[in-house]
């Protein structure tokens, strides 16, 4: 009787006949439509797609052929849009303002947009009188805010603080920080915009 716990599992090497120079024309279509799903984004896509095979090429020595090649890359895949989806929600969002301002804001949070085009526009020099007031009447728009909103938005955006020490010292989850301060930036824009 064959003991079941010495046999060696099979470690298949490389698909034979299939060279990693070649990985392009087979895999790269489906990792490019794999990518697709997951960010909506043509430029990105293909950068992470090839990113991917860069890594794969550098490490294909390592590939212990436990998967197929193509679940080997998509693992590669997954995990370079995992960095990159992290990396881009740790990165301020800010939107080029110029003569179309309405112009691909799509997503953008308005109110957002609206704060730091209202700080862009009193840091010029003729309007730095115009940045103490927009400060001050900042402070007294603070104070109608409710106490643990105002304390949120004091830590995040004017004390620049990150999002998980602001959770920890108002003991909130991450998501009730983004709430609290959407309703924080809503609330500002009705308060200081111009009537």
């Amino acid at each position: 009787m064959n003991d079941v716990s010495t046999a060696k599992p099979e470690v298949r090497e490389t698909t034979p006949g299939i060279t990693p120079d070649q990985w392009l024309e087979l895999y790269g279509d489906f990792l490019f439509n794999f990518a697709m799903g997951q960010l909506r984004d043509v430029s990105e896509a293909e950068d992470l797609v090839q990113d991917t095979f860069l890594a794969a090429m550098k490490s294909h020595n390592r590939f212990a052929g436990q998967s197929s090649e193509r679940t080997w890359l998509v693992s590669i895949l997954r995990h370079k849009i995992y960095d990159h989806l992290r990396a881009k929600c740790r990165r301020p969002r800010f939107v080029e303002l110029g003569a179309d301002t309405d112009a691909g804001l799509g997503d953008v949070d308005e109110s957002l947009v609206w704060l730091h085009e209202s700080a862009a526009q009193c840091l010029s020099p003729d309007r730095r009188m115009d940045l103490q007031e927009f400060r001050g009447a900042l402070e007294v728009a603070l104070g109608t805010l409710p106490t643990r909103i105002a304390q949120a938005f004091q830590l995040y955006e004017i004390e620049e603080r990150p999002g998980n020490e602001i959770c920890a010292t108002l003991n909130i989850t991450e998501s009730n920080l983004w709430v609290m301060l959407h309703r924080a930036r809503t609330q500002l824009r009705r308060t200081l915009a111009p009537t």
